[in-house]
């Protein structure tokens, strides 16, 4: 293949087919590192090819840095393994061939296959090298973003887990032995608040890069989710996986990291399984690896954990995806609903107003328990989108039912939904007597998180003429002078506080305080979990304006006002009574 003086017709025939097609042919060895270029390489590569390019060192010292990482990846990094017909690859990169000092830059399409020795490691290459025009370029980068991830330059998730699955049937099918890891960036959120998102992609990259120059020949490495990468090693045994991890570890905490905000240190944690008889398939791998990383993440940020085949914790997994599926369904089907549980004035007994709950009905028929629910459509980013259901169902009833006075719970993160806030606006702004027949109930935690927003918020939804509620009051370290810049109506005694409230002294003592200061400062306050005549004997002598839990009824579906003789026929005006 190497250039020579005298050639025969055929020969140039290959020639010139190739030169005018841009294309030229080699073949590496990695025991010489020698590369073997076909006869017209000088014509289309613009250089004396065997003076400049006699080795692979030579040649990849003159591929752009930028593009440099892609083509080992592309070929080295591609996670496939050698069956004995090569493993074939593609990539496009920017080649100087006159080097850096010199304007020329050619963009090139590289393609063809590799082939291991008996230990799984690069041992030949035979490759085509294609000079492509600006179309060829947009086109090429078009194929790249269909496989690559655009910032970090790896694979995507999609390419990811398709090798993902390729391996795990071949780990299925013909025994071969492979690891599949998950590595997360510790700390990102501070990193990207402290910084900014600029500095945040460059550690993303720099993560990326680390996590690259670690891989061996036949590894695959692809980001998989934010701050997320996938690792598939393949030739590793159970044994030889925490050995494995500890590479990328050790890349990630080895030195700072240069941005252009400063040095910046940043860990990975990572969880790991073996391809064996545990994992059957795709989604059973990453449930696996995401339950190492989880109890990684509980032990020791920075560390690493492998799955053990537990069921329990394996079965925990899977109910958290279908109740993850749950929660997205329920939503787009809206099989979200409401139940009533009645809240009653401290001192007659009288009912003054429902707490609308959410209940749903899983597919199944039964109904998934509301905790869990609101919990995961939180961690989902779905907990706007329940506000809004809910909301929008409370305000048709009261619409509706004169008679009908609700509370309704919002997410903590509604202060910053102003299509909620323009919503209720837009129902209740020539409606003054509506709004007077509703409460909006946030927890404590949402006023300690962003003192400010809440504020905000409360001020919007009381200008309204609706009454805001501080739930779970006690449960955190909110104090009386918080709450009064919140400018609240109605506190509501955290439940932790009133389970054993008849067995407690401390408990009671501690509620006393609370509902005495609350009454002075112009709080109305709720007392939950009455599940008893007894406890609601000891809450009636204090300063206490409501009382709510089973002892007066559980939440029901049913239109409870409709029924509820002491509140539809009330002769008060429709709207809360205010017991101060």
């Amino acid at each position: 293949m190497e250039t020579s003086s005298s050639r025969s017709k055929p020969d140039i025939k290959a020639r010139d087919i190739l030169t005018s097609i841009g294309e030229v042919v080699y073949e590496w060895q990695a025991a010489t590192d020698r590369l073997r270029w076909s006869n017209n390489a000088f014509d289309v590569l613009k250089t004396d090819i065997l003076s400049v390019f006699p080795n692979g060192k030579s040649y990849t010292d003159l591929i752009t840095p930028d593009t440099l990482t892609g083509r080992y990846k592309a070929i080295f990094g591609s996670g496939k393994s050698d069956d004995g017909q090569g493993v074939p690859f593609e990539c496009i990169y920017c080649l100087a061939p006159l080097g850096f000092e010199n304007e020329l830059r050619l963009w090139v399409e590289e393609s063809g296959r590799w082939f291991s020795d008996a230990m799984g490691r690069a041992e030949r290459v035979h490759g085509i090298i294609r000079v492509v025009d600006e179309q060829q370029l947009r086109e090429q980068r078009l194929r790249f973003l269909s496989q690559f991830d655009a910032l970090t330059g790896l694979f995507n998730r999609s390419v990811f887990l398709d090798q993902l699955l390729q391996t795990i049937e071949q780990c299925r099918d013909k025994g071969k032995d492979a690891c599949f890891l998950i590595a997360h960036i510790d700390n990102f959120r501070v990193v990207n608040e402290a910084y900014g998102f600029e500095v945040a992609d460059q550690v993303i990259c720099e993560v990326a890069r680390r996590i690259s120059r670690r891989l061996r020949d036949g590894d695959l490495v692809g980001r998989i989710s934010g701050t997320k990468f996938g690792i598939l090693i393949n030739h590793c045994t159970e044994k030889e996986m925490t050995a494995a991890a500890e590479r990328f570890l050790d890349a990630a905490r080895e030195e700072l990291i240069i941005t252009d905000a400063g040095p910046v240190h940043v860990t990975l944690t990572m969880g790991g399984v073996h391809l064996g008889e545990a994992v059957s398939d795709l989604r059973q791998a990453e449930i696996c690896a995401l339950d190492a990383l989880d109890r990684a993440k509980s032990h020791c940020r920075g560390t690493f954990r492998s799955f053990h085949a537990k069921p329990f914790a394996l079965e925990e997994r899977q109910k958290k995806i279908q109740m993850a599926d749950e929660v997205i369904t329920a939503l787009n089907e809206r099989r979200i609903e409401l139940a009533f549980q009645p809240v009653v004035e401290a001192k007659t007994g009288a009912v003054a107003f429902h707490e609308a709950l959410v209940r749903v009905e899983g597919r199944d028929g039964e109904t998934i328990p509301a905790n869990s629910f609101v919990e995961f459509a939180e961690t989902l980013g779905l907990a706007g989108m329940l506000d809004h259901r809910v909301l929008e169902m409370a305000l048709d009833l009261l619409f509706t039912h004169e008679q009908a006075r609700l509370s309704i719970n919002v997410s903590p993160d509604v202060g910053a939904d102003r299509e909620w806030i323009n919503y209720l606006t837009a129902r209740l702004v020539s409606n003054p007597d509506v709004a007077r027949r509703l409460v909006v109930e946030i927890s404590e935690r949402a006023t300690l998180d962003n003192q400010e927003t809440a504020e905000q918020f409360v001020r919007a939804v009381k200008e309204l003429g609706v009454k805001v509620a501080i739930d779970d009051f006690g449960a955190g370290y909110t104090s009386f002078q918080n709450l009064q810049k919140l400018g609240a109506d109605m506190v509501k005694i955290a439940g932790s506080l009133m389970h054993d409230i008849a067995e407690n002294a401390q408990n009671r003592a501690i509620v006393r305080m609370f509902a005495e200061l609350a009454d002075e400062l112009g709080f109305e306050v709720v007392a939950k979990w009455v599940v008893s005549a007894e406890v609601a004997d000891l809450l009636k002598p204090l300063k206490i304006s409501y009382l709510q839990g089973f002892h007066f009824g559980e939440p029901v579906k049913d239109l409870p006002w409709l029924h509820d003789g002491s509140q539809a026929n009330s002769k008060r005006k429709p709207d809360f009574p205010t017991s101060n």
